[in-house]
This record gives C-alpha cells, structure tokens and sequence, in this order.
C-alpha cells in the first residue's frame, strides 16, 4: 500500500466527522428533513470481520530508531483484518497483515487456516501462530510496544497441521509444521522435505486466576553443518486481585548456540480507564556476547474499548554495546 494510500485510509474517520456535523446542523437550520443515517455494515452470521490499526513514534537515544508510520519503516506501526467463518464443526481463519517495518516482509496474508472440532477437539490444517510465548504477536494484545527479549527463542508463523484439547481447566496441542524458525517471522520455510518442526504444550487453569503453561518446540537441522533446534518454553500468570497480575516466564533453546530468556510481568489496573505495566526482561546466550537486560514501564488509557493510547519507556543494558533507553507512543485502533 502506497503511504499516500495509508493517510487518506487514516484520514476517513475524520472525513466521516465533518460530514456527520455538517448534515446535523443543516437539519437545524433548513426546513429539508435530514438523509437518513446510513445502515451499519452487516455480515452473515457465520462470517465476523475484525482486525486493528496502531500508529507509533519511537525513538531511542542512539539515533537508530528515530520513526514514525511516515517514515515507512517503524515496526511498530501495524493493520490487521481477520476473516473468520463458522459454520456448524467447520471453521476457516484469515488475516491479512501489513507493517512498514521489515524489509520485504511488510504484508500479506498471515494466517490461513481452516478447523474442525468435535467434542473438546479441534483440528487444524493451514498456517497458524506458534503456541509458544508468554507475550502476544497481535499489538491489540500486547500490554507495551516492545517485546522483553531479543534471542529468538520464540518462533512465531509456520504451516502444518495441529491438533487441539481445551476444557474450562485443562488444555494440550501438538502440531506438525514445515519449520520452527522459518524464513522469517511471518512464514515458515514452505518446505516439508528439508526437514520439520514439532510443537506441544500443556496448559492448567483449574486453581482460580492462576494459569500455568508449558511447551517445547523441535526442529530437524535444514542443512548440512546445522544443528537441530529446540526451546523449551514455561510461564505463569496469576491475577491477585481484580486490578493486579503478575506473570512470569523463562525459555530455553538450544541449536547453533545455547541461550536461556526470560521475563517478569506486574499491571495495575488504577481505572478501568487507566492502567500501567512494569516488566523486566533478560537474554543470556553461550556465544557471542549479547547478553542483555530490560527495564519497562508502560502506561496505557483506554478512552473507550476500541480506542487506545499507550506510551513506553524502556531501558536496555547490552553487554556488547553498553545501554540505550527505547521511548515510544502508539495509537490503537480496534474493531
């Protein structure tokens, strides 16, 4: 999408605004009755539309990171539309993605798949999100701008097949996909001949407020001279009073070079319009040096439940680089 594009997109809220204003004083003023006000767009009831928009300015005090969603090149700035069918134990999921932000992977089509459940079960077969993770992919998730950690430890898009059991208290999966690490972070390798990947997890929530998680995924070396990859992935959420939750999590992941990360997680809900979150973050890895910590906070206002501010201080401490402080605010939009 050309940027000239982007803000005329950014732009109709306002233009629908104007006009809305300007039909209600001519209402006023004129004896010609108002045009009706236009019917909302509706789908079957089978298909949901949904998705987001978030707008940021970052920057960091080494100059690097110096954007905003005019520049074309923040990674922070995101649209999502997700198209989501059902029709009796047939699902299908599809969303189309764009971000400014990576060089050659800035949109497409990020998830494809298509499910069928019977009982607890569900079935999958396309291309899906890992499990792993205790921080969301999605910005309308996320509870800050950044992520705690750097390593890649979590991988994120691949294709496959996967199979899911859910209860009110227990969950499990376990998937077959082309790749853990992929091409990049949107897709897999798009190969099943060089060698695949293998995801489970075990989740519990039968003890109030407190969810436990655990996960492993496992990839077969695509080349000669690579090793096999595998990450092993464990964290615990616990609300402990309506407005306060604290989180914890720690991955392993062992292949070309060993590395352990983690983080710690505390939100406050001070309103139900404002709140803040505090994280720590860590990355340790055998070679190379990276290893590195982080300090957040980051308070967000809600002014309705689709339409948010979030701001974003964070400060770096990198062993090879010395530190750097990370300072952000997004706009996010929901529908």
């Amino acid at each position: 999408m050309k940027p000239t594009t982007r803000y005329k997109l950014l732009g109709l809220p306002h233009l629908a605004l104007l006009l809305t204003a300007a039909s209600a004083m001519g209402g006023t003023d004129t004896a010609v009755a108002p045009a009706p006000a236009p019917a909302a767009i509706t789908t079957p009831e089978w298909l949901k539309i949904s998705g987001y928009a978030a707008i940021a300015y970052t920057y960091t005090d080494t100059g690097e990171n110096r954007r905003t969603f005019a520049d074309g090149n923040t990674p922070f700035d995101a649209t999502k539309v997700v198209f989501q069918a059902n029709q009796g134990p047939l699902g299908g999921y599809v969303s189309l993605f764009y971000t400014p932000g990576i060089a050659g992977q800035q949109g497409g089509i990020l998830d494809a798949y298509a499910t069928y459940k019977t009982g607890d079960v569900t079935f999958t077969a396309g291309k899906y999100l890992s499990y792993l993770g205790y921080e969301a992919f999605d910005t309308a998730s996320m509870n800050q701008i950044t992520y705690a950690n750097t390593l890649g430890a979590i991988p994120a898009y691949h294709s496959g097949i996967k199979a899911d059991y859910a209860t009110d208290t227990f969950g499990a999966g376990v998937n077959v996909s082309d790749s853990i690490r992929g091409q990049g972070f949107w897709d897999g390798d798009g190969n099943f001949d060089n060698g695949l990947g293998y995801e489970g997890y075990l989740t519990y929530k039968g003890i109030d407020k407190l969810t436990l998680w655990s996960g492993f995924a496992y990839e077969n070396a695509q080349a000669k001279g690579e090793h096999d990859f595998v990450t092993y992935d464990g964290w615990a959420s616990y609300d402990i009073t309506p407005k306060t939750t604290i989180a914890a999590e720690v991955a392993y992941h062992d292949g070309d070079a060993r590395g352990i990360q983690g983080l710690g997680f505390l939100k406050y809900a001070f309103t139900k319009q404002f709140s803040t979150a505090l994280r720590i973050g860590f990355d340790e890895v055998s070679r190379g040096g990276h290893d590195h910590m982080s300090y957040t906070i980051s308070p967000t206002y809600a002014f309705t439940d689709n339409f948010l501010i979030r701001a974003e201080l964070t400060v770096n401490s990198t062993k090879t680089v010395g530190d750097s402080t990370f300072s952000g605010i997004q706009a996010l939009l929901k529908f």
